[in-house]
C-alpha cells in the first residue's frame, strides 16, 4: 500500500511543450520535508498485544500459551529497558532521522545475499496507446526524454512540494550500490551527464545532458539509440554484469580485481544517470516480459544500479530497482510523472543541433577475471532457471464489486491469498504486506500483518465441506474487511509492532547482548518466516503487477492489484516448489467463491442457506 500525494500547489506550472523541466513550481521541491511528523514509537504494551494478535492465527492454543508467556516477560522486563532507550536516543537524533532508519539502511547494506531476486523487483510501463508509437527505439527514446526531465526537474528543484519524505531522491538517479565485504555503500556522483546503455552485452556511454546540465536534443537522443542498436557486433555474453548478481562478499572480491582493469567500464556504468537497457527480446507473453524485467539476461544487466530502463525489441518496457536506497513510493513518483509527459508526445530540444557521440566502452579481461566470470554465470543460470513466475488474472470480479459487498478491495485481495494457501497446505502462513510511510521522515515501510484471526475463520469455513451457509459466510466476511481495515489504519498510522520490535533487537544486538529470549522462541520463526510476502501498486502508469521474488525458499511473492474488474497478481516462488500449481490454482478457486458469495450464490450445493 503507497501513499502518494497528488496535491498541486500554488506557484506550480506543468512545462510547455520542450524544454528540460516537467514543472516550474515556485516552491521547492522540499519545501514540506520539515513539516512530516517523524515515525511514531509505539507504546511497548501495544506492541505486544499487536504482536500476540499477529500469532494467534500460526499456533496452537499451547504454543500460543507459551508464547504469551514469553511476550510478558519481555514486555515487564529487558523490552521495558530497550523501549526507554529508544526513546531516549531519539531525542538526539538528526531530526530528519526516524528511530529506525539507521539500523534499517544496515540491514540492507549488510545483507550478504544477492541482490537478484532477493531485493531488486520490477514495474511494467503501460504501452503506448498509439500501437505505432511502441516500437524498441521510439519507447526508448521518449522514455529516456521523459525521464531526464523528471531528473532535472528533481534535480532543480523544480517539483512540486511533495507530502512525502524527501530523503531517498539523491540515491534515485547518478546513484549505485557499491559491494565491500562486510557492508555495501550507496553511492552518488552528482556531476554525471551521461547514460550508460547496455544492448547484447556491450556497453555504451552516451552524454544527454550538455554542459549546462540541459538535456540535449531528442532526435539526436533517438540517432544515437539507432546507432547502438544497429551495431553488428556479436553478443557479449561475457558481460560483466554477471557479477552484479553474485552474492555481496563474492563480488566485493571480484570488484577489487576488476578495478585494476576494468576501471573505465565502471566508472560508466557506477555514475551514470542511470542504466538504459535495451534487450534483444522479442516477448511473447505477460510472463515473458516480467521475468525478462525482474531477471532477464546477465550480460545485459547492472542490479546493482539504483534503477535501469528496460526496453525490449517489441517495445515493452519497465523499471527494475535496486531496493537498498529506496522504495516503491519513489519509484512510482518517478514513473507517473515520466508517463504523463511521455504520453503528451512532445520532442525536446536543448538548443542544440550537433549528435550525441556515442563512446563504445569494451571489457579487459584476464585469464582470472574470465574464470571467474563463468562462475558468476554458473550462479547465475543457477538463480535464473531456479524460480517460477506466473501472471495470475481473475477477471470475474473487481474493487466495485468488492465495495458493493461491503468489503475493502485490499481485505479481497488479501483474503484469496489466505483462503488459496490454507486450501494448499493446510494451514496459516506469516504473511507481509507492505505498507507505505513515505508520509513520515525517513519511515520507509511498516508490516501489515494480513494473516489475522478472521482470516483464518474464514478460510475454514469456505472449505466445502464446513456447514458454514451464505448468511455466516457474508458475516464472517464483514468481519474480516473490518479488522483488516483497522490493521492496514494501524499500520499507516506507525502503530505496527514489526519495525518497533526490529529497532529493540538491533540495539540489543549493538549493545552486545545475548539473542532476546522473545526472538529464540519457536514461535518467532514461525510468523517471521514469510509464507506470503504481498505488495501492491496501481497507477495508469503500470501495465502489470510489482513483481519480486518470494523472500523464503518455500514461500511466495505475490505483487497485486485489484482493478475496477479484475484481480490480478505475480506469483512466484523457488525451485522444487511442489505445491506452487496447486497454490495458483487454489486461487482462483478462491476467488471464484468469493465471487458467489457476492453474488448471494451458496457455492456449497449441498448446505443450506
Amino acid at each position: 500500500i503507497l501513499h502518494v500525494s497528488t496535491k498541486n500547489y500554488l506557484g506550480t506550472v506543468p512545462s510547455a511543450a520542450g524544454g528540460s523541466y516537467l514543472y516550474h513550481s515556485d516552491t521547492p521541491t522540499t519545501a514540506l520535508q520539515d513539516d512530516l511528523p517523524r515515525l511514531p514509537i509505539p507504546n511497548l504494551e501495544d506492541s505486544c498485544a499487536r504482536y500476540l494478535n499477529a500469532q494467534k492465527p500460526l499456533l496452537t492454543e499451547a504454543e500460543f500459551a507459551i508464547t504469551a508467556d514469553t511476550a510478558r516477560k519481555f514486555q515487564n522486563g529487558i523490552g521495558k529497558d530497550l523501549h526507554k532507550e529508544i526513546l531516549a536516543r531519539e531525542e538526539t537524533l538528526d531530526p530528519q532521522y526516524s528511530y529506525i532508519h539507521h539500523a534499517w539502511q544496515e540491514m540492507y547494506q549488510c545483507d550478504r545475499g544477492s541482490v537478484l531476486l532477493n531485493q531488486n523487483p520490477v514495474l511494467t510501463y503501460a504501452d503506448h496507446p498509439d500501437p505505432r508509437l511502441n516500437t524498441q527505439v521510439e519507447r526508448a527514446t521518449r522514455l529516456v526524454t521523459s525521464t531526464l526531465r523528471y531528473f532535472c526537474t528533481l534535480r532543480d528543484d523544480r517539483l512540486p512540494p511533495m507530502n512525502a519524505c524527501m530523503l531517498q531522491y539523491p540515491y534515485l538517479f547518478q546513484s549505485t550500490r557499491l559491494p565491500h565485504r562486510t557492508r555495501d555503500l550507496n553511492v552518488n556522483f552528482p556531476e554525471s551527464r551521461h547514460l550508460a546503455v547496455l544492448h547484447k552485452g556491450h556497453v555504451y556511454s552516451i552524454d544527454v545532458l550538455d554542459k549546462s546540465g540541459n538535456i540535449r536534443d531528442t532526435a539526436a537522443l533517438q540517432l544515437a539509440i539507432e546507432e547502438i542498436l544497429g551495431d553488428p557486433r556479436a553478443p557479449n555474453k561475457q558481460g560483466l554484469g554477471y557479477f552484479t548478481a553474485l552474492e555481496r562478499v563474492e563480488w566485493s572480491e571480484a570488484r577489487a580485481e576488476l578495478e585494476a582493469l576494468n576501471k573505465p567500464m565502471l566508472d560508466v556504468l557506477d555514475r551514470a544517470i542511470f542504466v538504459l537497457c535495451l534487450d534483444d527480446l522479442k516477448t511473447q507473453s505477460t510472463k515473458q516480459v516480467l521475468k525478462n524485467g525482474l531477471v532477464g539476461e546477465g550480460y545485459n544487466r547492472w542490479y546493482d544500479k539504483s534503477f535501469s530502463l528496460i526496453v525490449t525489441q517489441d517495445g515493452k518496457a519497465g523499471v527494475n530497482w535496486e531496493h537498498s536506497w529506496g522504495d516503491g513510493a519513489t519509484i512510482m513518483h518517478m514513473m507517473n510523472n515520466v508517463h504523463s509527459d511521455y504520453l503528451r508526445q512532445v520532442p525536446v530540444s536543448g538548443g542544440e543541433s550537433e549528435g550525441i557521440s556515442v563512446v563504445r566502452v569494451d571489457p579487459v579481461y584476464s585469464d582470472s577475471i574470465l574464470a571467474h566470470l563463468e562462475r558468476a554465470k554458473v550462479k547465475f543460470e543457477a538463480a535464473s532457471s531456479g524460480y517460477e513466475l506466473v501472471d495470475f488474472n481473475f477477471g470475474g470480479f473487481g474493487k466495485n464489486d468488492a465495495k458493493k459487498f461491503g468489503m475493502s478491495p485490499d481485505s479481497v485481495s488479501q483474503l484469496i491469498f489466505q483462503m488459496g494457501y490454507w486450501r494448499t497446505h493446510g494451514g496459516c502462513v506469516g504473511t507481509y504486506e507492505s505498507c507505505g510511510m513515505a508520509h513520515y521522515r525517513s519511515g520507509r515501510t511498516e508490516t501489515i500483518r494480513s494473516c489475522s484471526p478472521e482470516t483464518k475463520n474464514c478460510s475454514v469455513a469456505f472449505d466445502h465441506d464446513h456447514p458454514a451457509g451464505l448468511s455466516d459466510l457474508t458475516d464472517l466476511l464483514k468481519k474480516t474487511s473490518a479488522k483488516h481495515v483497522s490493521l492496514c489504519k494501524e499500520a499507516a498510522q506507525g502503530l505496527g509492532f514489526d519495525r518497533h520490535f526490529f529497532a529493540m533487537r538491533a540495539l540489543n544486538r549493538e549493545q552486545g547482548r545475548e539473542e532476546l529470549e522473545l526472538f529464540t522462541d519457536p514461535s518467532w520463526s514461525k510468523m517471521a518466516s514469510i509464507g506470503l510476502s504481498t505488495s501492491t501498486v496501481g497507477s495508469p502508469a503500470l501495465q502489470l503487477c510489482l513483481t519480486y521474488g518470494a523472500v523464503t525458499p518455500q514461500g511466495y511473492g505475490l505483487g497485486y492489484l485489484m482493478s475496477e474488474g479484475s484481480f490480478r497478481s505475480a506469483v512466484t516462488c523457488y525451485l522444487p516448489n511442489d505445491y506452487f500449481a496447486e497454490f495458483v490454482g487454489n486461487l482462483g478457486k478462491s476467488a471464484e467463491d468469493l465471487l458467489a458469495v457476492f453474488q448471494g450464490k451458496n457455492f456449497k450445493p449441498s448446505r443450506t442457506v
